[in-house]
């Protein structure tokens, strides 16, 4: 009965997090949680997640933007790396309320005009650090969902390149971090068990979603990858509300 909850609401999350350009991550965590248990959490979804964005990246293969792609290749391997070396060594309470803040203040872009983004496009060469961040945090936590798309988005991609791209960068980031955990221990018979059953649903669920895709507007998306990065700060911070209340009652 978990393996049949798994594939189906793991089916439904893939498609929502292609027409929301990621995020699978923060949904995943309790459901992986639920099926399996907290401990198994980052790596299973770190495989399941590795085989879903390898079938983003052949549906939108004409749309990655390779050369940013070259630009956040070292720092993805070496940001990852660092943070699965971390793994289960720090408390990662207060970096998941400061992502949960950061995610939830992206509402204020849903009032700005187009050409005020476009005033404060970043460069390339910003994704360097970008990059190292978002792979180190993601490697320490298991998952950051969406916390890049915003600077997909005010790099001035479409789409279907903010997702081919965010996935070609996803599977180096993902792998790094399957070997990191499997050489740490962590890569357990019941963890390949289950993440292939991930990841095998997503890569159906995926070219569901990409049929999808193609039948909304980029400022629809735009609302929609708002919205989930607003969402999914709201979540981080629900799931640590006893942790928030203890910082501020001094303990």
């Amino acid at each position: 009965m978990k393996i049949l909850i798994l594939i189906v609401g793991s089916f439904i999350i893939f498609i929502l997090s292609t027409l929301s350009g990621g995020g699978a991550s923060l949904l995943l965590m309790p459901l992986i949680a639920f099926a399996v248990g907290v401990k198994s959490v980052a790596p299973i979804m770190t495989l399941g997640i590795a085989m879903s964005s390898s079938s983003r990246v052949f549906y939108f293969w004409r749309d990655i933007d390779w050369d940013l792609f070259k630009v956040l290749f070292p720092s993805t391997i070496i940001g990852s790396f660092l943070g699965a070396r971390l793994f289960a060594e720090l408390s990662s309470d207060y970096l998941q309320v400061i992502i949960g803040i950061f995610l939830l203040a992206t509402v204020f872009q849903f009032f700005q005009k187009k050409d005020q983004v476009l005033k404060r496009r970043i460069k390339r060469w910003h994704f360097i650090p970008i990059g190292f961040l978002i792979s180190f945090l993601s490697g320490l936590i298991g998952g950051v969902g969406p916390l890049m798309n915003s600077a997909y988005m005010n790099y001035g991609m479409t789409k279907e390149s903010l997702i081919g791209t965010r996935s070609a960068n996803a599977v180096v980031l993902h792998i790094t971090k399957i070997l990191s955990y499997a050489y740490y221990g962590y890569v357990t018979g019941e963890v390949l068990k289950y993440g292939i059953i991930l990841g095998i649903t997503a890569v159906v669920s995926n070219y569901f979603g990409k049929l999808l895709l193609g039948k909304i507007s980029e400022i629809i998306f735009r609302k929609i990858v708002i919205t989930t990065m607003v969402v999914s700060g709201m979540m981080m911070l629900m799931k640590h509300k006893d942790f928030i209340q203890g910082m501020f009652n001094g303990g």
